[in-house]
């Protein structure tokens, strides 16, 4: 039985809507899964200091070579802060290796993150016109 949707009918772009959203939401578990997960360090230019960022962005460790001992206590905190500040470079450029990997291209991921991506853009990139009224109604 044929309706005037077209095969499948207006529930067949529901349906297809609905799987198309349910992939999208799977992507952004594993993200966050992996996210979760992430480790990464920073080291000192002078290498004295090291310093892991967790999942959480939280200092989960620091390293300090007994070298660093010797330095005053303004060049020891310039190492330490060097050494923060570039694990957490480390952990936003792995960040963005893994949204580009679970998300989707980077120029996507890029629009997402400034603010410049609607709902409307995130499924065309997939391939789902919301525009269209006959979408999931062909086959």
């Amino acid at each position: 039985m044929s309706s005037p949707w077209g095969y499948g009918g207006a529930g067949g772009a529901v349906e297809n809507l609905l799987r198309q959203a349910q992939e999208q939401q799977r992507r952004l578990v594993e993200f966050q899964q992996q996210r979760a997960e992430l480790r990464v360090t920073g080291e000192s230019p002078d290498g004295l200091v090291r310093v892991t960022v967790d999942g959480d962005m939280k200092v989960g460790g620091i390293d300090v070579n007994a070298r660093a001992m010797r330095l005053d206590s303004f060049t020891l905190a310039e190492s330490l802060q060097a050494a923060i500040d570039a694990a957490y470079a480390a952990f936003a450029e792995r960040q963005q290796e893994l949204m580009t990997e679970v998300l989707g291209g980077s120029e996507l991921v890029r629009r997402a993150q400034a603010g410049n991506l609607t709902p409307e853009d995130w499924f065309r990139e997939f391939g789902v016109d919301l525009t269209d009224p006959t979408r999931g109604l062909r086959r």
